[in-house]
């Protein structure tokens, strides 16, 4: 962690980029850092590839992200909660000094100072240590974007990552003037019109198989747009599928123009399949319980390979046990 530190304290300029597709933990990561960095008299921009998703948007600074790359004349780059280039969409200038603060296992060994730790919850909670080492001060905007994305990754403290770094962390950012009630509010409950007719199409297909270990469905273009929805509309839909009783895969494919979003949550109860392991067989990564992909082709033909590698994670899995 010293020379990721050493290069914040030593930088004037800093560019923040955050993941494709972004999530809370990757955006309320990169604020909480980014307002701190402020704090200590750097010059912060962020960046990333694609838009704010709409449950993020509430953060102070959120409006702050541009969708342009990070340009070649910052005095270093920071990239929260990815491990590989290919995840920030744009390029990346190769001749910047390159912090990376990842939570992943699928991690690449990104960046020229690093701190990557799989066993942590979130990178919020990277960003957190982060934070407290160099002194900044926290302010309640910086602690909301925090703690938004711990809740967000650990499924509201849900999910097996949760321990007590996390929990220990919620408290301080709480007494840091962090906003619940936004957070649950804007996360928990509040869902756009557009959002639910979505999701209904994708409930409305739900497929179970093996007893109930497996659990699909999928979302088409043309659902998209008879709803009148947005791409970031989808967040949250694996979430639901993964409820469903005995399910130890959930699967979502998300249409989208010539490539297919995959969305996989796994249970740790047995027979246990690692989501991350069957993502990386489809070019994608993430976490043991939470993973996704992105493939091109055509939607039918992905959607059987998946499935087939899905049931022999399974079939593999229940033999190992």
């Amino acid at each position: 962690m010293n020379d990721v530190l050493d290069a914040l304290r030593n930088a004037r300029t800093i560019a923040i980029v955050s993941h494709r597709d972004p999530d809370p933990d990757t955006i309320g990561s990169g604020l909480a850092l980014g307002l701190g960095l402020e704090g200590l008299g750097k010059r912060v921009t962020w960046h990333c590839a694609d838009p704010v998703p709409e449950i993020a948007r509430f953060l102070h600074g959120s409006d702050r992200y541009t969708q342009a790359p990070p340009p070649g004349s910052v005095d270093l780059l920071v990239s929260v909660d990815f491990g590989d280039a290919s995840r920030a969409k744009f390029p990346l200038p190769q001749s910047v000094p390159h912090v990376n603060i990842d939570h992943h296992v699928t991690n690449a060994g990104f960046g020229t100072a690093r701190l990557v730790d799989v066993t942590s919850a979130a990178t919020g909670e990277l960003v957190g240590r982060v934070i407290d080492a160099l002194g900044a001060p926290w302010t309640a905007d910086m602690a909301t974007a925090a703690l938004l994305a711990i809740m967000t990754d650990t499924g509201s403290f849900q999910f097996p990552s949760t321990d007590r770094r996390c929990l220990e962390r919620a408290a301080q950012l709480r007494d840091a003037g962090a906003d619940l009630q936004a957070i649950t509010y804007n996360v928990f409950r509040n869902k756009r019109f557009e959002a639910l007719k979505v999701w209904g199409c994708a409930f409305s297909r739900l497929v179970r198989e093996k007893s109930g270990l497996l659990v699909w469905t999928w979302i088409s273009t043309g659902d998209i747009r008879e709803a009148e929805a947005r791409d970031d509309d989808v967040s949250g839909l694996i979430e639901q599928i993964a409820r469903s009783s005995g399910m130890r895969v959930a699967l979502l494919f998300n249409e989208q123009a010539g490539v297919v979003k995959l969305s996989c949550r796994t249970s740790q109860s047995e027979p246990s399949v690692d989501a991350a392991a069957l993502m990386r067989s489809f070019g994608g990564g993430g976490h043991v319980r939470a993973a996704g992909a992105l493939v091109s082709g055509d939607p039918i033909e992905i959607r059987e390979r998946v499935l087939a590698a899905a049931r022999r994670a399974l079939a593999d899995a229940r033999v190992v046990a």
